[in-house]
């Protein structure tokens, strides 16, 4: 499934809308960002979650960065920030799938897919919903 900035919602992929911070449009594209993508996996299992990264990293038990990514389980959200530690500034998520990895919604360009969390800059901890 492509990327596609502001794409996606509990339902599933859906066109995004313009324009990501490096000008890239989702107008035309079917598909998920990031938050769109949990908002979609979660809302599988009956879960609730608000459409932008930050607001999702309200919900749940925080699992703080200083806990270090072993304190992460499968299915909990993985959050990423310019200033890790303030919340405020949480750009990204993605959904921790055990070993490192985490189900990904990049970038404009790229597709939906399994990264190391290391992949992204900036870890800012996770969210256990489950």
């Amino acid at each position: 499934m492509p990327y596609s900035w502001g794409g996606g919602t509990a339902s599933g992929p859906s066109t995004g809308t313009c324009c990501s911070p490096s000008g890239k449009s989702g107008a035309s594209i079917t598909g998920f960002d990031c938050s769109g993508l949990t908002t979609y996996a979660f809302a599988r299992a009956g879960i609730s979650l608000p459409r932008t990264a930050a607001a999702q990293s309200g919900r749940g038990r925080r699992i703080l960065a200083s806990a270090g990514q072993g304190a992460l389980q499968p299915g909990d959200l993985v959050f990423f920030g310019y200033a890790p530690g303030r919340d405020s500034t949480i750009y990204h998520v993605g959904i921790y799938v055990g070993g490192g990895h985490m189900v990904n919604a990049a970038r404009p360009g790229s597709a939906v897919r399994f990264d190391p969390v290391d992949a992204m800059p900036g870890y800012a901890g996770g969210a256990r919903l489950l």
